[in-house]
């Protein structure tokens, strides 16, 4: 039965109860409908369609009666909001999405569909974006079951207050802010994927909310960078040789190249051009698909080519280029190499990195991507234009200036003064 609940005199006239009072606004039984749930303090009002015999509802927001609540919803604003729910939700039948597809849409199922992505372009990437994702958004239920058409910047910036971060006192284990930088960005790409292919039925201003709520926390850049001179960065890579020939071949080509593990992880036989003196390395899975970047072709010294030329050994150019030993249990039950497998996770490196840290007497913290600063800061004191570190290193100019800028200062200050005019 139709009820009028156009104004807030008519309405005050209805009795409160848990079932809503309903107005056609747009085709009356299988089209949308209005409705008006009065309780004994305020009303609330619920959009409603029913779809080839389907019903569907939508919670809207507060009445306005009394114009006292913040956020409260006229009858007009109310009836609009319904035709707007309505309309997405029939682009979302138009477009053949299926019925599972066609439930509200929330931060936890945006998450599990950006880890089940992440783990199909690559198991070894997703591993620490699913741990980090798993162990802080899905973990807090009161914001994974935040719907994304009620997201707000406020909300994920109440769930980032709720996430522990470290302090200075020493027994701390909260996250520090680059860890939460890395965690917004996870979020960030699982909401904005989440948002893009549900954007017929999501408000446009969600990705705006999303944007706002995931920015970065103001981190120290140089906080954890390590930089190592060029005996301590040779130092490693004999102490790597000795401790373990495999490992030794991926600790030469991080240190003179300053790749990432996951792009040398990558790279092929085929990709060693021994008669070019350099090694071609793949793009980073930083980004998305349709913006892959060609490959690098870094130039190597004589003594670099002839250590990593050990590595092809007659095997097929499609092969993975750096391998380490997989380990089996003796009938002792100790470990022994039982054969040679593909990296794949930069965490399988971490105990070997630790015992040539420790053999080479770097300094307290290093870790491997220490290698890759030192690369790039030895380019920009060599001279080289940020724009070719820049290209050699997979990375942005402003990613190096930010990060470098003290370097390139040094750098174009030294290069400036060979063009200085005498008087």
């Amino acid at each position: 039965m139709q009820a009028d609940i156009s104004t807030a005199a008519k309405r005050a006239k209805l009795k409160p109860r848990k079932n809503p009072y309903w107005t056609a606004v747009s085709g009356g039984r299988g089209g949308v409908s209005l409705g008006y749930r009065r309780s004994a303090k305020s009303g609330t009002w619920i959009a409603k369609i029913v779809v080839e015999g389907n019903r569907s509802e939508n919670r809207l927001g507060i009445v306005d009666d009394g114009g006292q609540v913040e956020g409260a919803l006229s009858y007009r604003t109310a009836a609009e909001a319904a035709l707007e729910w309505s309309r997405q939700q029939f682009a979302a039948l138009e477009a053949g999405v299926s019925k599972a597809a066609r439930q509200p849409a929330t931060v936890e199922t945006a998450v599990r569909d950006y880890i089940v992505a992440r783990k199909r372009k690559s198991a070894s990437s997703a591993e620490n974006a699913t741990s980090r994702l798993t162990g802080h958004v899905l973990a807090d239920k009161a914001f994974a079951a935040t719907r994304l058409s009620k997201l707000r910047a406020s909300t994920i910036e109440a769930w980032r207050d709720r996430v522990p971060m470290k302090t200075d006192a020493p027994e701390s284990k909260g996250l520090a802010a680059s860890s939460v930088n890395r965690l917004m960005a996870d979020l960030r790409a699982a909401l904005n994927a989440a948002a893009e292919r549900r954007r017929r039925e999501l408000p446009a201003h969600l990705m705006q909310e999303i944007r706002i709520g995931t920015r970065c926390l103001q981190a120290d850049s140089g906080a954890t960078m390590m930089l190592l001179t060029d005996a301590q960065v040779r130092a490693a890579v004999a102490a790597a040789e000795e401790l373990d020939p495999q490992f030794g071949q991926l600790v030469a080509a991080a240190a003179t190249t300053g790749a990432r593990f996951s792009q040398l992880a990558a790279v092929r036989v085929g990709d060693l051009q021994v008669a070019q003196a350099r090694l071609v390395i793949p793009s980073s899975r930083k980004g998305r698909a349709g913006k892959a970047r060609a490959p690098v072709a870094y130039p190597l010294a004589p003594d670099v080519v002839a250590k990593l030329a050990k590595a092809i050994d007659g095997r097929p150019a499609s092969a993975p280029l750096f391998r380490r030993w997989a380990f089996r249990r003796g009938k002792r039950l100790e470990w022994i190499r039982d054969r040679l497998v593909p990296w794949t996770a930069a965490s399988e490196a971490q105990a070997l990195w630790s015992d040539v840290a420790k053999s080479a007497g770097l300094p307290a913290g290093t870790t491997m991507y220490s290698l890759r600063h030192s690369s790039i800061v030895r380019g920009l004191t060599a001279g080289l234009p940020v724009r070719l570190v820049a290209a050699l290193h997979d990375t942005s100019i402003p990613m190096i200036e930010k990060h470098y800028s003290a370097y390139i200062v040094d750098a174009t200050e030294d290069l400036a003064r060979k063009g200085i005019l005498t008087l």
